[in-house]
Formats: structure tokens, C-alpha cells, sequence
């Protein structure tokens, strides 16, 4: 693939993302789905990921109209505005910045900052200084200094959670995901620190950063593989999950610690992996599924069927493409396309039409589903029940949809929430890394032949 047919296919992700998206005198309202989906509300995790995306395209010379750029500016402008006096980001926010939350998430706090880092260092790319520097500097200082107050446990050298990445209470503990998401904000801090030259800004923090990057790595191995969680009284959590693929997807060229402990056990991710693969991939419809899915555990979360999850997929074919593994990552993009829509949407996940109606059964109908999406251990204490309310109109929302779909239009695989901002992104950062490799693997082809030619 050329640079213009890789832009042209960045463009069309792109469109759906700005479909998602609204313009208000905040800022660029990023939300997870078009406003009539499943999720009409802004996630901070999944604008961070879009914001990695936006820089990707910015520094590498793919955002020739400016659209990645202007939306990066506007998502940093709403999530600075959404920021809370203290420093912390909630789980998510409405079209007018009201805070929506209903999990306590502590990742979020850097979400939110990794979001205003990667916009300042794209600025810095093309040689600007933002207006907004100072303000978004001081706001990242203030969530830092929130995170390692309140989050971070100084006696095990890591952050604590209650929920992250499944927003279930199988997260809460010491997660795999979580730690890695602070390190890339630390990281960010240090690139942030290295070319807007900031003289101190940051020194407290980035103090210990060596010290809690080479904890993160050794405490979440066991037996030479990753393992996604340490719960809160210490006990290893073997289980397989799409969240050991953390080390790697929140991987950062720039501002890592010289001694890795990746770098000197690169068997690790390889093994992580594999493990992940072997167990998760769904025999039936094609990709990963989240986790191991079991109705009777009220931490576990079917979530209208269990299936395939396409952003964490996607994030699989970036691995592929980055190992060099590329017809690999040209399967699992080849088995997304499958499941788009006319409209060349991708949906969160996908299910079946058994799965889902044992679901039902099983979960929605007798109460089940609505324990574990407002399981007291994982929702903001005084947490208003007009939220539960709205959730619940949602849920109820999409199953009706379903249900249709599979009554009227006879439909045997399900798709839900379409489409997923966070799944086009993905999609299209799997394209930049193949792009990226093949790029790469062709400048050594040329290096070798002029090398051999003298």
C-alpha cells in the first residue's frame, strides 16, 4: 500500500469519526458512537486512543487537510474543559460537559492528560506553541499530582483501580491495563518536558518514573507471560484477558527507561500474547474475544452476548504488522471487513443470535444483567439514580433493537453499538503499522542492494 492509498483509507475512518462528533463552544464532543447509538456520551479512554491516532497522522505526514489535527485540538479543548478543579477525569461526560459517570475509574485521569500531552506534542511537530501551553501543562501537573495522591500505593509501586478497561469489578485490584496506561502519561510527561524544554516543571514526578516503569514490568510477570491483574489482597490473576496486550499497545518509542525490562524479555510479549490468542479467539465467529465469559459470576459482564471485540482485535493486527507478522494482520483485518455495514461501519462487538437470546434468559430477564452493570463494589458512592435510569433505557434500547433484527430481518450474528468511534480508530492505526513496517522493511531492501552494489 502507497502513502495515498493509505491516506484515502485514513480518510474514510476518519469521516466516521468526525460523524461522532459534535462542535460546540467547548470543544470537539467525541463521543463513543453517533448521538442515536448505544453510547452517546464522551469516554476519556476512547478519545485517548482517537488522540494517538490524530498525532500518529500528524507527525507522520498522513493529515494533509488538517481534519486529524483540528479534531485533536477540539477534543483537547472539551476534555480540558470537562476537567475537574482537583485534576481528575471522570468515566464519562454529556454533549455539555456534565459529568455522566457512573464507575469509579481511576484511569481516566490520565486518559484525560494523555489527551492535552498528545495534542501539545503534535503542535510541536509542526513547529508551533499553542496558546493553550501553559494552561494544559499546569491541568496535566494537576492530574498527575491527583493520581499519584489518591490512586498510586507507594508500599507495591503501583496505582490501584476499581475499574478500567471492562468496567467491571474483574478489574478491581492492581490491572495490568491500568499501570500501562500510567506509564505512557509518565512517558508523555517526559517527552513533554524534552522538546517544550520545561526546566523543572515536572521533576517530582518524573523522579521515580525509572523506578515505577521497572515495577509495573516485574510485578505483572509470572512464569514468563503477563498476567492482567494483581487483585487487592495479593493474589496473581491468571485468567486469560485481551488487557495482556497492555505492555505493547500503550508501548512509547520515546521517553521509555533505558533498562526495559521488555527489551531484555522480548519472549514475554510473544508468550502474553499467544496465551491471549489460544484462549480468546472465538472459534465460531472470528477474533478476540474480551475475557472468558461465565453467566454465574457476577463480576463477569456478557454484555448482550459474548463475541468477538473489534478494537481489541484491531489492536492484535497493529502487534502483527509490528512484528512483521503481516499476513496475520491482514487476516484480521480481512475478517473486520466481513462484519461491516452497508455504511462501512464497524461495530464494538459482535455476538449471535443463540448467544444473545440465552443472554436474555439468563441475564436480562431475570435482573442479572442490571447487578453486574451496577454492581455496588464498582459505581460512584451517592451515585444518583436518575444515571441508573438513563443506563438502563439504553440497555433496554439496544436489546429491543436487537431483538427486532432478529425477529424481523432474521439476523444470526449481532452487532452491537454502531458504529464504534474506538474501533475505526484502531482499525486505521493497524493500517499506519503496516504501512510503517513495509515502509521500513523496504528502506533496509534498498540499504542492502546499495551496500552490496559497493
Amino acid at each position: 500500500m502507497d502513502k495515498d492509498k493509505l491516506c484515502e483509507k485514513l480518510t474514510e475512518h476518519l469521516e466516521v469519526v468526525k460523524k461522532c462528533s459534535i462542535q460546540t463552544e467547548q470543544g470537539t464532543v467525541l463521543l463513543a458512537t453517533v448521538l442515536e447509538s448505544r453510547y452517546p456520551y464522551v469516554y476519556p479512554r476512547d478519545s485517548s486512543s482517537a488522540s494517538t491516532l490524530f498525532r500518529q497522522m500528524v507527525e507522520k505526514g498522513l493529515d494533509s487537510n488538517d481534519n486529524a489535527f483540528n479534531l485533536l485540538k477540539g477534543t483537547a479543548k472539551f476534555i480540558a474543559f470537562v476537567q475537574d478543579e482537583n485534576g481528575q477525569w471522570g468515566q464519562r461526560y454529556g454533549l455539555n460537559g456534565q459529568n455522566k459517570s457512573i464507575y469509579i475509574q481511576e484511569d481516566n485521569t490520565a486518559y484525560g492528560a494523555i489527551i492535552l500531552a498528545n495534542y501539545l506534542l503534535a503542535c510541536y511537530s509542526r513547529q508551533e506553541e499553542p496558546d493553550e501551553l501553559e494552561d494544559y501543562l499546569n491541568r496535566i501537573k494537576k492530574a498527575i499530582q491527583y493520581a499519584l495522591k489518591y490512586f498510586y500505593r507507594e508500599e507495591i509501586f503501583l496505582f490501584f483501580s476499581t475499574t478500567g478497561i471492562h468496567e467491571s469489578a474483574i478489574e478491581k485490584g492492581y490491572s495490568i491495563w491500568v499501570n500501562h496506561v500510567y506509564i505512557l502519561f509518565f512517558n508523555l510527561i517526559l517527552q513533554l518536558t524534552n522538546k517544550f524544554d520545561l526546566k523543572g516543571l515536572f521533576d517530582e514526578e518524573l523522579s521515580f518514573k525509572c523506578r515505577f516503569c521497572q515495577s509495573v514490568h516485574r510485578r505483572f510477570i509470572l512464569s514468563d507471560r503477563f498476567v492482567r491483574r494483581i487483585t487487592k489482597d495479593g493474589t496473581f490473576d491468571l485468567r486469560p484477558d485481551v488487557t495482556l496486550i497492555s505492555p505493547v499497545y500503550f508501548q512509547c518509542k520515546e521517553g521509555h527507561c533505558d533498562s526495559c525490562v521488555l527489551d531484555e524479555n522480548p519472549e514475554i510479549i510473544k508468550n502474553s500474547v499467544n496465551f491471549m490468542v489460544d484462549n480468546l479467539w472465538d472459534s465460531e465467529l472470528g477474533m478476540l474475544q474480551r475475557y472468558l465469559p461465565f453467566t454465574e459470576d457476577i463480576e463477569t459482564h456478557i454484555h448482550a452476548g459474548n463475541g468477538p471485540w473489534i478494537q481489541y482485535t484491531a489492536m492484535l493486527a497493529q502487534y502483527y504488522y509490528q512484528t512483521g507478522a503481516v499476513e496475520r494482520g491482514d487476516t484480521i483485518l480481512d475478517q473486520i471487513d466481513k462484519y461491516r455495514t452497508d455504511e462501512g461501519y464497524i461495530p464494538e462487538h459482535l455476538s449471535t443470535k443463540r448467544r444473545f437470546e440465552e443472554f436474555i434468559r439468563l441475564e436480562w430477564e431475570v435482573g442479572l444483567d442490571a447487578k453486574k452493570e451496577f454492581h455496588p463494589e464498582i459505581v460512584l458512592p451517592n451515585l444518583s439514580y436518575d444515571f441508573i435510569v438513563d443506563e438502563l433505557f439504553f440497555m433496554k434500547k439496544s436489546y429491543d433493537k436487537i431483538r427486532h433484527e432478529i425477529t424481523e430481518e432474521k439476523k444470526t450474528v449481532i452487532q452491537f453499538a454502531i458504529p464504534l468511534m474506538w474501533s475505526h480508530v484502531e482499525y486505521a492505526k493497524a493500517l499506519i503499522a503496516r504501512y510503517e513496517y513495509q515502509s521500513t522493511k523496504k528502506k533496509d531492501t534498498v540499504d542492502l542492494e546499495a551496500i552490496v552494489k559497493s
